[in-house]
């Protein structure tokens, strides 16, 4: 079967939101830094579509969210590979499949995603899947990015 994306299962929500708080997430109010607690919130935000990467039956070894925001825009957002896993090509992977999965949303025309401009692995990446940077939209420490469809 290969590597997938799937839905996440609640017994992996503790493994996830290690990765998370270890990258330092933020939580839902601006200022904090993600908790065990909120972790679960924040998989339940309105319009954001959770998704688990795993290989075959394996347990989760990677994370990402789609996100239709309020103004119409669709987003990648949340994408997490684990630690252990890093340095194999599977965020190019998860990022991919969280592509494909966006651009078979209603009415998608392009994904946008933001990214630390100091994660360089991660920018080479979305550059390899055709995202295109969005200046205009970025600033000192954060890139917009765009995919369209």
């Amino acid at each position: 079967m290969g590597t997938r994306l799937r839905e996440l299962h609640t017994d992996e929500y503790l493994a996830v939101c290690a990765w998370a708080i270890a990258e330092e997430w933020p939580a839902l109010v601006k200022g904090n830094l993600l908790t065990y607690e909120d972790f679960p919130k924040i998989l339940n935000q309105p319009g954001h579509l959770s998704f688990a990467m795993s290989e075959d039956e394996s347990p989760v070894i990677g994370f990402g969210q789609i996100w239709s925001s309020p103004n119409g825009k669709t987003n990648l957002v949340r994408i997490l590979v684990n630690p252990a896993f890093r340095g194999k090509g599977l965020g190019k992977r998860l990022c991919s499949l969280l592509l494909k999965e966006a651009l078979c949303l209603p009415n998608v025309k392009e994904v946008r995603l933001r990214v630390h401009r100091d994660n360089i692995p991660a920018v080479a990446v979305y550059r390899s899947l055709g995202f295109r940077e969005l200046e205009a939209e970025s600033h000192a420490t954060v890139l917009a990015m765009a995919y369209e469809a």
